[in-house]
């Protein structure tokens, strides 16, 4: 089945790409450094949580969301995307879709006391 792109009229959330050092620690959380594109148009699908390991009474929960965005280039798994007061780092391919749209596969982690 053949993926739906998106309206330009559905994109109404405000993102900007960060760039970020780091991003691969336990969390998958980095210091910014940089911002690669600010105020940026996208559709964002959250698609399911899980809860991850429980540690010293902390439990992880990863969100996942398909962010879609219409074509840039440069963008890669270094950067992350923040909507907000969330961050979300990109965790899946970035794919293309005939340089109108990109589609990002992208998650959130968030920790808490149990």
């Amino acid at each position: 089945m053949p993926m739906i792109l998106p309206h330009i009229g559905e994109l109404k959330e405000r993102i900007d790409i960060v760039n970020v050092t780091a991003p691969y620690n336990q969390e998958r959380v980095g210091t910014i450094v940089s911002v690669a594109a600010a105020g940026l148009w996208a559709k964002i699908e959250p698609l399911g949580g899980d809860v991850g390991v429980e540690t010293m009474n902390i439990q992880t929960c990863i969100q996942a969301y398909r962010v879609w965005i219409r074509y840039i280039q440069g963008l890669g798994p270094w950067q992350q995307i923040r909507w907000g007061s969330r961050r979300l780092s990109i965790a899946g391919p970035l794919e293309e879709m005939g340089r109108r749209f990109i589609l990002i596969h992208a998650e959130e982690r968030t920790s808490r006391e149990i």
